[in-house]
């Protein structure tokens, strides 16, 4: 990882002109790292799945029901699950272009 050093302004200025500093490098590593964190976090408010939660078909009908829009949801669960889940997630975003990011 590159350590980008990124201009601060400095507390005390000068009555003529505002004089900057440069972060400290570990201070914009750690923000770097609670951002990236946050973005790669999936959403904690999705219901569980419950029964037989073990076959591709159960997941993609899970994901369709639960109307899930990001797939890091999926990972929790077994491999079968998991892959139908993000299936249908993939499916369920292609209906909604509009609400994806860029």
């Amino acid at each position: 990882m590159d350590i980008v050093l990124l201009p601060c302004p400095n507390l005390r200025r000068h009555p003529m002109r505002s004089v900057l500093k440069p972060c400290h490098p570990l201070a914009v590593a750690v923000g770097a790292s609670l951002l990236s964190a946050c973005a790669s976090a999936p959403p904690a408010n999705v219901p569980a799945c419950t029964g037989a939660c073990t076959t591709h078909t159960a997941g993609y009908e899970w994901a369709q029901r639960a109307d899930l829009q990001d797939a890091r949801v999926c990972d929790r669960y077994p491999s079968p699950f998991a892959d139908g889940c993000r299936d249908g997630v993939e499916d369920r975003n292609q209906l909604r272009p509009g609400q994806r990011g860029f």
